[in-house]
């Protein structure tokens, strides 16, 4: 009984042996094909190839007809990443309770995959495919991913099948891994694809657009890429840029910047195979390996025949603008001389009859002239000054001023212009007000003087007023308001243009050029002040300008007025003028205060009559027209400079243009007076040449 016993403990052992045995072999069978599989999966290229060679390692030990591996990114919509019937592909799968227990290392085995939820199908066809099914999913980084072992005939699967699910996890792990990666990263190169091309077509549509043609060369300059083989409808026969280039300099800077590895930016080339008819610009920058080495060139060239000849054009117009300023500068100057050299002997006979005896009425009647003349001389004045600003030769002298006295002499001319009973004109000035400035006076009494006449003219009766203030940061406010005809808003748009008024019915009535406020405005701007206007049709106008005029201590050089007393040593004064009206009026009003006179007609019987006298010390003072006949005032003046002749020379000059002026110091000229000459005027130059 005991060896039976013996016997039979023996047979078990050696059948568990052999089972043993076999389970070992079976064991290192799968794990040969799990490695096999993953050698399969890591060779492979496709996500095709990575979920067939799983489904060829697993098949050897679980049987199936079909199998999905399904993915999601949020555990929501489950969608097919691959699969071996493509009528699969097409369903879409929700997140349920199976997904997330085959996603949390759990295999499941459906006997009855119909009688759940997650597998029941319209199409019997495709419920056929899921009569047996095995499941086994994983988590990863990238989201969740199931695959689906199906069978068609009932009772396929059993727990041996998640045994062998479970020790296929690894490879399961790994295909599915791979699959989702090899998937996103097709995407990934999709995209990237359309992107390059739609950058190609971007690229070559710009390239289209702007005319351009691009290129790439290697290090000595040969073509590796070029963006059309043809530069309009030319054929590029050269492959290297530099044989392409005909011109020495070019080529010399392009391999400068070879040396230097530098770029070249905007050389301009006409070349000789378009007959120099067409113009190019050629531009280039180095490029690089990573470590540093240069490899070559890439760069543009375009076709700028368009803008050279704008350029050539902006020239040509910026040239015959220059030349009709100048015309125009020229005609000014010849009206001004011409209409000042018969105002002069106007202004002059004023200046002589008004010391003769007259009647009442007579003086009337001289009064009326002069202001006539006066006014014909600042219609001048105005067109010679907006001439000048245009041209941008307008300059400002700036020197110490009483400020006060230079608006208030301003302001009291209007005063004996105006009827008392009819207008009220108040002054109002600021206590705080600087009384030493840095300033034009001219130009600043200029300012005054248009803008309470201005006044004046508009308003038949009522108020004028004119206030000057001291505001913050050394700033000067000067207003002038009236209660005249007022400006409509519509005109107001309008005001500082030149010749512009704001009705035509204006200058009419009023009279004027509608240069007054144009200057105006210049003359703020050009101190770096503003002018601003307040005006309502009927009720008036407000004119503000404010000025940055600098307080000073220093007090102004004394300026001779006409009611001041002026002596004057007797002297002996040669005057070169070819017009006789203007040699009659200087000539009397030079010997009305005892002087001497000689007149010549120009400027050769000039320096005739100064050498021929010249050891005789004879003359005090030459008067020199500028523009006479034979030989004008300025040549004259050289000459006698040139000779050694220091006698004081001032020049006579109807022009009035600062570079009529500087022309005349220049020369050798001690000092210029302006036609029409009024006697005060002449006087104070006397004076100030006796001090020398």
């Amino acid at each position: 009984m005991k060896n039976h016993t013996e016997k039979e403990q023996l047979q078990e052992l050696r059948l568990e042996l052999k089972r043993s045995k076999e389970r070992e072999a079976h064991l290192q069978k799968e794990n040969q094909v799990i490695l096999n599989g993953l050698s399969i999966i890591s060779e492979a290229q496709t996500k095709e190839d990575i979920f067939n060679g799983l489904l060829t390692v697993i098949k050897e030990f679980i049987p199936f007809d079909n199998a999905l591996v399904l993915s999601s990114s949020n555990a929501e919509i489950f969608s097919v990443l691959a699969s071996t019937d493509s009528s699969l592909n097409k369903l879409t799968w929700k997140y349920n309770e199976l997904f997330y227990r085959a996603c949390h290392k759990e295999t499941i085995v459906l006997f009855k995959p119909s009688q759940t939820p997650h597998f029941t199908f319209d199409s019997k066809i495709l419920q056929s495919y899921f009569t047996s099914v095995a499941i086994s999913g994983i988590k990863s980084d990238s989201g969740y991913a199931v695959i689906i072992l199906m069978s068609s005939h009932f009772g396929v699967y059993s727990t041996s099948t998640k045994e062998s699910l479970q020790r296929f996890m690894p490879l399961i792990e790994r295909a599915i891994i791979d699959i989702d990666y090899k998937d996103r990263l097709n995407a990934l190169v999709d995209i990237k694809t359309k992107e390059l091309k739609l950058s190609k077509e971007r690229f070559q549509d710009f390239a289209e657009t702007v005319g351009d043609w691009f290129w790439e060369t290697d290090l000595k300059f040969n073509f590796t890429y070029l963006s059309d083989s043809k530069i309009n409808s030319v054929p590029i026969l050269s492959r290297n840029l530099l044989n392409l280039l005909d011109e020495e300099l070019i080529i010399s800077i392009i391999n400068s910047s070879r040396h230097n590895q530098t770029a070249f930016n905007e050389i301009e080339w006409c070349p000789e195979i378009f007959n120099h008819k067409i113009w190019f610009s050629l531009s280039g920058t180095p490029f690089f390996e990573e470590s540093g080495l240069l490899l070559g060139y890439r760069g543009t060239l375009k076709d700028i025949s368009r803008r050279k000849k704008q350029v050539r054009d902006i020239q040509k117009s910026k040239s015959e603008a220059e030349k009709a300023n100048t015309a125009k500068s020229q005609f000014l100057a010849m009206m001004s001389h011409e209409i000042r050299t018969p105002l002069n002997a106007i202004l002059g006979l004023v200046d002589v009859f008004k010391d003769s005896s007259l009647s009442g009425n007579q003086r009337d009647w001289l009064n009326q002239m002069e202001s006539s003349a006066q006014l014909l001389l600042t219609i001048i004045s105005d067109v010679l000054d907006i001439s000048r600003i245009e041209a941008g030769s307008f300059t400002l002298d700036e020197q110490v001023i009483d400020l006060l006295s230079t608006i208030s002499n301003s302001v009291d001319f209007f005063k004996d212009k105006i009827d008392s009973e009819l207008i009220n004109l108040n002054v109002t000035v600021s206590h705080k007000i600087a009384k030493y400035v840095y300033g034009d006076p001219t130009r600043i009494a200029q300012i005054i003087f248009n803008l309470v006449g201005n006044a004046v003219k508009f308003t038949e009766k009522g108020i004028i007023s004119v206030n000057i203030a001291q505001l913050d940061d050394g700033l000067i406010s000067i207003s002038v308001s009236d209660s005249g005809i007022g400006i409509s808003k519509k005109a107001l748009n309008q005001l500082f243009q030149p010749f512009v008024q704001a009705d035509s019915s204006i200058t009419r009535q009023y009279g004027g050029t509608g240069l007054g406020l144009s200057i105006i405005k210049h003359l703020t701007e050009l101190m770096n002040g503003t002018i601003t206007v307040e005006s309502s049709l009927n009720e008036g106008s407000k004119f503000t300008v404010v000025l940055p005029l600098k307080e000073t201590t220093k007090k102004p050089k004394v300026i001779l007025h006409n009611d001041v007393d002026i002596s004057v040593k007797r002297m002996r004064v040669l005057i070169a003028e070819d017009n006789k009206a203007n040699q009659v009026i200087i000539k009397l009003m030079l010997e009305k205060q005892g002087h001497e006179v000689c007149i010549v007609n120009n400027g050769e019987d000039a320096i005739k009559e100064i050498t021929q006298k010249l050891i005789l010390d004879y003359y005090d003072l030459i008067l020199m027209d500028v523009s006479m006949p034979i030989k004008d005032g300025i040549t004259a003046t050289k000459e006698l400079r040139s000779l050694g002749v220091r006698l004081p020379i001032v020049a006579i000059t109807a022009h009035a243009m600062e570079t009529e002026k500087k022309s005349c110091l220049d020369a050798g000229m001690n000092d210029f007076i302006s036609k029409p000459i009024r006697s005060i005027e002449l006087t104070q130059l006397l004076a100030s040449i006796d001090l020398r």
